[in-house]
């Protein structure tokens, strides 16, 4: 209560602390809020030396009472407690005349929370503008109109600019012509109140003028009644990841070797091809090129130069093409060229010829290669999708390949019906295998001594459901053009140790397999006779494979040890056909062969020609030298036989000492006698 003071009951029921001094400084009264909120014996304290007022004499107090001047809303703290805790009040001084006379009037509220909580914020608000301003992406505050006010660091060194230059300038300014329209778009349905954020991928302009890929997230800040404030964006740079991603899609669409387009890449541009054509009436083409006989470079030379010979090829493709061309490697071997706008059929002709003639010209990157391509050429017609037209190029190019190579083939729709012949065919062979139609016939392989089977040779038949017997002549060209030949192979290598197995007697012949060349290099081929030696029981010595001087051409460090391989599995291995492919005495040196077969288009003419007899008087002589046994091919006269025997050939094989046929499990002596 205050003292002498009419208005004490009023006064102590205030919560806010409520005192009055005089002149001198003399607490005239003080409530009792006051009194808990600064005992009296610190009000001196409170006074003189936290900043109330402006000292001026020795009793600060009285410059309000002398001035008038009253003083508000000073925050001053006091000591709460001996540990150094602070209480905060908000302290107001006025002048009042009283009956006493003037008195200064003190009132003071706590204000420790305020001031903490104020604290919190202020120090919650440095920390957020320093996480902003330090943050690793670009921020800037821009406003309604689309005006840029603030920017950090990261902003700034995003777009090559200083601190403070993109102030005042608009986002239009900075944004990428291409991606103005996509970001207005977004901020007229932020404004609308369509949406709360949006994010999009743009290209920015920087301060030198190129274009930055970055991802912009953008909020629009309200005030408390929802209206809208300004625009808060945020960038972030993602040139690299789009590089990547272009990367990735390039990859995808491209041929890694060689750079060209993919077969998906060229449908793509193909049926893009047709639509124009079809709008413009001009006539468009495929040109399907395939390398002839890429097989050899690379079992000849290795696959470095094999990579080579794609490479160049490709840059020949395109030195050969217009700029609104495509030239795409289908896989392997296999290009094609988009030919758009052609004037007539004949040029498509004439561009097939141009890149056959490019391309048989000698190579650079591979030493010493010279290489043929065959050509199919399609042209467009109306309604024709991409694949279609591209299987149409590829029958004109079997239609190439069939004519001798290093040439081009018109499509005609004939060829399509004989592609589905093929296709056909080859169901059928698959359907043969599984059900077992394919049989062996077995050709004995003769002493010329004295007429004892030495060896069986298996050739392989269709029992086809139609057509009746098939000869190999009559579906393993088509294998052979495809990787079914290497399952025949594998058929007919397990039927073979099979039936050889069960064959009677202790000096039961010996079995020998043909081999496709297409199986020689791949690796495979030691693995393939280990199982089926295994699975059939027969000793590996009774086996004999015979592989032709074409699939030893230019013999691989893989094949070289495939070939080895199967020796020391203790299978015998043969070269068929010998004398009609190249280096033919090379391969008595390189392959670790027990046996040649002399082809028999020399034997048949031994009677009639001089030179015939020397030549395989000659390669007799030689395998005599070099201890390789030799199987004469073809013999189907006496006579043939007898100068094969006076020549000092051991063994012999033809329709005179016996034709192919079944073999029972006994009397193998007798078969085909």
């Amino acid at each position: 209560m205050l003292r002498g003071l009419a208005l004490s009951h009023v006064v102590d029921s205030l919560h806010e602390g409520v005192a009055a001094l005089d002149a001198h400084g003399v607490v005239l009264g003080a409530n009792e809020a006051f009194t808990r909120l600064v005992p009296l014996e610190q009000l001196s304290t409170l006074l003189d030396t936290r900043g109330v007022v402006l000292a001026t004499d020795q009793h600060p107090w009285a410059q309000v009472l002398g001035t008038g001047e009253p003083v508000h809303d000073r925050v001053v703290g006091i000591p709460a407690s001996d540990d150094g805790e602070v209480r905060w009040l908000r302290v107001n001084v006025v002048p009042a005349e009283l009956d006493l006379g003037v008195v200064a009037v003190l009132t003071a509220v706590d204000v420790t929370l305020e001031r903490h909580a104020a604290a919190a914020l202020e120090a919650a608000e440095h920390r957020f503008r320093l996480a902003a301003e330090h943050a690793p992406i670009g921020i800037a505050i821009v406003s309604l109109e689309g005006v840029l006010l603030e920017s950090n660091d990261a902003f700034c060194r995003l777009l090559g600019y200083g601190r403070g230059e993109l102030s005042g300038l608009t986002f239009h300014a900075i944004t990428h012509p291409d991606d103005l329209a996509l970001d207005v778009a977004h901020v007229e349905e932020l404004l609308a109140g369509g949406a709360e954020t949006y994010r999009i991928v743009k290209r920015y302009l920087t301060r030198n003028g190129d274009a930055l890929w970055a991802q912009l997230t953008v909020a629009l800040a309200r005030d408390t009644i929802g209206a809208p404030l300004y625009f808060i964006s945020m960038i972030e740079d993602v040139s690299a990841q789009r590089e990547a991603h272009e990367a990735l899609e390039h990859q995808a669409s491209h041929d890694e070797l060689t750079g060209l387009p993919n077969r998906a890449a060229l449908l793509a541009k193909t049926s893009d091809a047709l639509a124009r054509a079809a709008v413009s009436g001009r006539p468009m083409a495929l040109l399907f090129c395939d390398l002839d006989h890429f097989k050899l470079v690379n079992d000849s030379r290795g696959h470095e130069a094999g990579d080579a010979v794609l490479v160049e090829t490709a840059e020949r493709l395109l030195t050969c093409i217009r700029d609104g061309d495509t030239a795409a490697r289908m896989g392997g071997d296999e290009f094609v060229v988009l030919c758009e706008a052609l004037p007539s059929r004949a040029h498509a002709e004439q561009v097939a010829q141009r890149l056959i003639d490019e391309i048989t010209k000698p190579m650079t990157r591979a030493h010493h290669v010279t290489m043929t391509v065959s050509v199919g050429i399609a042209l467009s017609e109306p309604g024709i999708t991409a694949a279609e037209l591209l299987r149409n190029a590829d029958a004109a190019l079997y239609r190439a390949k069939e004519d001798g190579r290093d040439r081009h083939a018109l499509f005609m729709p004939e060829l399509i019906e004989r592609a589905t012949r093929r296709l056909g065919l080859e169901h059928e062979l698959r359907e043969a295998m599984r059900t077992e139609a394919l049989f062996l016939d077995y050709q004995p392989v003769r002493r010329l001594g004295d007429g004892s089977v030495a060896a069986y040779e298996a050739l392989v038949r269709w029992q086809h459901p139609v057509r009746g017997v098939l000869a190999p002549d009559a579906f393993l060209p088509m294998a052979e053009a495809t990787d079914l030949v290497l399952e025949i192979d594998r058929y007919v290598l397990q039927r073979a140790c099979d039936d050889a197995m069960r064959w009677d007697g202790p000096d039961a012949p010996n079995v020998s397999v043909n081999i496709s060349a297409r199986h020689v290099g791949r690796g495979l081929l030691p693995g393939l006779v280990a199982r089926a030696l295994s699975r059939s029981g027969i000793e590996p010595s009774r086996l004999t494979l015979e592989l032709t001087e074409t699939a030893l051409l230019g013999v691989t460090p893989t094949a070289t040890t495939e070939l080895d391989t199967l020796v020391l599995l203790g299978v015998r291995l043969a070269i068929d056909d010998f004398g009609t492919g190249y280096s033919s005495l090379t391969h008595l040196i390189d392959v670790p062969a027990s046996y040649v077969k002399i082809d028999r288009s020399f034997v048949m003419r031994m009677a009639s020609s001089e030179a015939s007899t020397a030549i395989v008087e000659a390669v007799v002589s030689l395998c005599r030298a070099l201890q390789i046994d030799v199987v004469a091919e073809g013999i189907e006269e006496e006579e043939q036989r007898a100068m094969l025997s006076r020549l000092g050939c051991s063994y012999g094989q033809g329709y005179l000492l016996g034709r192919p046929g079944r073999i029972g499990l006994t009397a193998l002596e007798g078969a085909g006698a």
